[in-house]
């Protein structure tokens, strides 16, 4: 009797084996994964996530695929214009039938013939980027050279209307930025305000903002004071009737000779005003206004 139980176990067991060997066609649910579309842009309606396949395979590696519940889910590019997308299956078979070889997979079928995917475009508006949060502060004779940029400048919210009317400005999250003492770009996160206003996308979180900067050095210019607005047929004399006019240069600059304006104003003449303020009225943009001395000049009319 022992015998016969042992003869009877080993031939179930070989025909469990042979017939777990077999290939056959077994149900197998796939999680898709849709790719390829702007996700800040628009908003998903509908979407096949899932697909009932019927794969071919052994019965080993099906009882793997089950009873270890192997990751099972194949990624579908929906790359295309349009709110409505679909992909057919027989276009993906050939990447279907690869993700799933790993799984001992030999070749899938599904009573669908296409994987659709329809959207919507949200609302947006475009905002400003307010750097009035951010603080630069340079090491000592350094400074910026020209104008800072900012890329992108502006920032695209995605979202209900009602909600992207809350908002009036998108700034840049408090910073300080010390000790500079060369040109550099800086990459600053955005405030991000608009995720607590619900379902909204920004179209950036992070902003570059490049400053040109340049080493500066002190110089002092003889400048001959004039009077704004003086009559020609009036002779006057100043003292001094020359200022010395401070200012920073970056070195890039010392080889360029700057021009200056120093007036007084003949109004303030005619008022009787005994002393009088110069005022630096003409500059180039390359250079830093540090003084100008002195800071009373006289003006005696000669009649």
């Amino acid at each position: 009797m022992k015998q016969f139980l042992l003869i009877l176990g080993i031939t179930a067991l070989v025909w469990l084996g042979v017939s777990m060997s077999e290939v056959r066609e077994y149900p197998l649910p796939v999680r898709v994964e849709m790719t390829g579309y702007d996700t800040v842009r628009y908003a998903v309606l509908h979407a096949d996530t899932t697909l009932l396949l019927q794969a071919e395979m052994s019965g080993f590696n099906a009882a793997v695929v089950d009873i270890f519940g192997l990751d099972r889910h194949v990624s579908v590019d929906m790359t295309d214009d349009g709110l409505y997308r679909a992909v057919a299956l027989t276009d993906v078979n050939d990447q279907l039938r690869q993700q799933l070889s790993t799984k001992g997979v030999k070749r899938v079928s599904s009573g669908h013939d296409s994987l659709r995917l329809e959207l919507a475009e949200r609302q947006h508006r475009t905002f400003r980027v307010s750097l009035d949060s951010v603080r630069f502060s340079f090491s000592d004779q350094y400074g910026l050279y020209g104008e800072p940029s900012v890329s992108p400048s502006e920032v695209t919210l995605y979202g209900a209307d009602e909600v992207l009317a809350s908002l009036d400005e998108i700034h840049v999250v408090r910073t300080d930025v010390g000790n500079i003492s060369s040109t550099g770009t800086y990459r600053l996160q955005l405030d991000p305000v608009w995720e607590s206003l619900g379902d909204v996308r920004a179209s950036t979180k992070t902003v570059e903002i490049y400053l040109p900067v340049e080493q500066y050095v002190e110089r002092e210019y003889s400048v001959p004071v004039e009077v704004d607005g003086a009559d020609s047929t009036v002779r006057f004399r100043l003292y001094p009737d020359q200022a010395k006019v401070r200012v920073w240069v970056a070195q890039c600059d010392l080889e360029r000779m700057p021009e200056f304006r120093v007036v007084i104003s003949y109004s303030d003449v005619l008022s009787g005003a005994g002393r009088l303020t110069p005022r630096l009225m003409q500059f180039p943009s390359w250079v830093r206004p540090r003084s100008v001395e002195p800071s009373e000049v006289q003006c005696v009319i000669i009649k």
